[in-house]
């Protein structure tokens, strides 16, 4: 193959012609597409940045929110736990009361009932003496019939 001075110096001409209509052809709109893609990709890592700065303080306030739900939850079990301790020793306040009532009305009725049983006693005593009497003075007196009627009043309340 025989090469020209001519032909290399065509081939670039041509070359540079293409260049130059190739730069100002595509050079503008790859320049365009690089720097609109550029400021995308800076706009996309601003709107990240952002995001994760509000995520960040999302989780601060989450976290705080979460501490703050903690601590009231604690204090509305120590409230609880002190109402139902309140509660509780009103309950037993109140059932003392009632022991102490009830123990009183049994004290009372057990004083009625000993008056009570007292005085049958002593009806009871004051009958056999007449009934005794009763008996000393059907017949005539004497000291040894004092003693059996004394001891047969006694055999008879045993």
């Amino acid at each position: 193959m025989d090469l020209h001075p001519a032909d290399i110096l065509i081939n670039i001409i041509n070359i540079i012609i293409l260049f130059i209509l190739l730069r100002f052809i595509l050079w503008k709109p790859i320049n365009r597409f690089l720097r609109e893609r550029a400021a995308r990709v800076r706009t996309d890592l601003e709107n990240a940045e952002k995001n994760l700065r509000d995520a960040e303080s999302l989780k601060q306030e989450y976290a705080s929110n979460l501490e703050s739900i903690e601590a009231q939850g604690r204090d509305m079990m120590r409230d609880s736990q002190i109402k139902a301790s309140e509660e509780a020793e009103d309950i037993l306040g109140e059932a003392r009361e009632k022991a102490k009532n009830m123990i009183g009305e049994a004290k009372e009725r057990i004083e009625e009932e000993k008056e009570r049983a007292v005085s049958n006693a002593c009806r009871e005593i004051a009958e056999l003496a007449t009934d005794m009497a009763a008996q000393i003075l059907k017949r005539e007196v004497l000291p040894g019939d004092n003693s059996n009627a004394v001891e047969d009043f006694f055999h008879e309340t045993r």
